[in-house]
């Protein structure tokens, strides 16, 4: 999975095509949140770590940026979806 961040440059990820597809939903997720912060529609991966490093510090690990990036994805789906069926 290819992304261009206008911030540091075109980062390049090594994922498995579920993974790819995992990261890909929490950021269409993401960018259609309703929120006064415009920026989570800019740049809804930034906005998911962010999130994530809120939300669940106590997932934080030093594995891989894959592995991270994979992980804070599940969890914002997670989280996501289960407010979405509570309404």
């Amino acid at each position: 999975m290819d992304m261009d961040d206008d911030f540091i440059g075109e980062i390049e990820f090594d994922l498995s095509p579920e993974q790819a597809d995992l990261v890909s939903r929490a950021i269409g997720v993401a960018s259609n949140l309703r929120s006064d912060d415009d920026f989570i529609q800019v740049n809804p991966l930034i906005a998911i770590m962010g999130w994530w490093k809120a939300h669940r510090p106590e997932l934080q690990s030093r594995s891989s940026p894959e592995m991270t990036l994979v992980e804070a994805c599940r969890e914002f789906l997670l989280a996501h979806e289960a407010e979405r069926r509570a309404k």
